[in-house]
């Protein structure tokens, strides 16, 4: 059994820094630039890349994923395909959660390839309006500053993956729920769940709380949502 870390939009390994040294077992923390970097099907959504992302990793049913945000939407989609254990960390299983709710995004794409978005103007933008008073303001700017400076196809890539429908109704549920109220990105989930303090990024501001829930799950001695 492995636990394999899956980050969200434009992360990398440190969002998972502090929580993964508190979790027993073998390790895979991945990396989203990474992961999309040189993808070239123009078809893609998150079924058709969780599809291509359980052979790269050699994944099974006996591997553990934990997904932060994207990652976990990913990762719920892989369930669907090897029905393996699956830890959401301020994720979703529906688009309605993401905030502000996505529509078309064709607009979006060709800014993002302008550069007309994430920039040092929108990041300054965003780091005001959403993460001012934040104790995850800093690494929610590290990820503004690689957004700044990324690749513009991984980054819509990316953004594909979260918003592009498919043409499957998933029913199965995720493993473990762990989210925030404080979430300023993803609203909670309507399903019950892990309350952690913190905001979008508890697991690196809040490891010891966001850990306990998966420990205890791995162990076979989870309680039930608090």
């Amino acid at each position: 059994m492995r636990i394999i870390f899956i980050p969200g939009f434009a992360e990398d390994e440190l969002v998972f820094s502090h929580i993964q040294p508190l979790i027993p077992g073998e390790k895979l923390l991945l990396n989203s630039w990474e992961l999309f970097d040189g993808h070239r099907n123009e078809q893609i959504n998150v079924l058709n890349f969780a599809k291509e992302f359980i052979p790269r990793y050699n994944i099974t049913n006996e591997d553990v994923l934990i997904g932060h945000s994207m990652g976990g939407w990913i990762a719920y989609h892989v369930k669907y395909f090897i029905n393996c254990r699956v830890i959401h960390v301020a994720s979703m299983t529906n688009k309605d959660r993401v905030i502000p709710p996505v529509a078309d995004l064709q607009p979006v794409y060709w800014a993002i390839r302008k550069r007309l978005v994430f920039n040092d103007f929108t990041t300054w933008i965003a780091s005001f309006g959403l993460y001012h008073h934040r104790e995850s303001r800093d690494i929610f700017l590290y990820y503004a500053k690689l957004l700044e400076k990324g690749n513009p196809e991984i980054i819509v890539n990316q953004l594909k993956v979260i918003v592009r429908p498919v043409d499957v109704v998933l029913t199965l549920q995720p493993d473990l729920r762990i989210h925030s109220k404080e979430d300023p990105i993803l609203k909670p989930p309507k399903e019950p769940f892990y309350k952690v303090p913190g905001d979008h990024f508890g697991l690196y501001t809040h490891p010891q709380e966001v850990a306990k829930p998966i420990i205890q799950l791995l162990q076979g001695k989870f309680g039930g949502y608090n």
